[in-house]
């Protein structure tokens, strides 16, 4: 990547960019990897390869977010970048219960998102994820959230998230890896 800015940045109409994330898929399975990828002229993943399932997510609306960070050192000329992403899912139950100890105790989460724009997006697709805080709870009064509250993932990755090109479905991009 060349050290010197190529491009400036032109402001679109205001009704352009919804904020949220409307599905979530994070790889699963025993001995899931994401092996590879390739990308095109824009750094977008055309194609990826592994093994495991994405599984999906159905979220609420405004009920998940993903915000990517940086972590400078300007000693070591270093910049991390940290890709950090909060959800929320309702309705406490035995497998809500199950599947927040389940994304808890993964060493590494691998995931994507889809925005509320319709843009598909990598998580920390080179070093993973881990969950750093995140409750599950019943709530005080009677509308608030009862079931998994603030489960945040936190990456540290050596470059911002890519946007995944789909010219068919989000399947035909994988080779090896399935997409529920």
């Amino acid at each position: 990547m060349s050290c010197y800015i190529s491009s400036g940045y032109t402001l679109d109409c205001r009704n352009a960019s919804t904020g949220g994330v409307k599905t979530l898929w994070l790889l699963g399975d025993s001995g899931a990897a994401l092996t590879g990828w390739t990308e095109d002229a824009q750094e977008r993943v055309v194609s990826a390869s592994g093994s495991g399932t994405f599984y999906k997510f159905e979220l609420t609306k405004q009920g998940t977010s993903l915000t990517e960070s940086i972590a400078v050192n300007a000693t070591a000329q270093s910049v991390v970048f940290e890709p950090t992403l909060v959800v929320n899912l309702p309705k406490l139950d035995w497998e809500l219960r199950k599947l927040f100890q389940e994304l808890v105790a993964q060493n590494s989460v691998i995931g994507i998102i889809l925005d509320n724009n319709g843009r598909y997006f990598t998580f920390a697709w080179k070093n993973g994820a881990l969950a750093t805080s995140g409750a599950i709870q019943t709530g005080l009064a009677y509308a608030d959230l009862n079931g998994m509250s603030a489960l945040t993932f936190v990456g540290g990755e050596p470059n911002a998230s890519q946007e995944i090109l789909i010219s068919t479905t989000l399947g035909a991009v994988f080779s090896g890896i399935s997409v529920q």
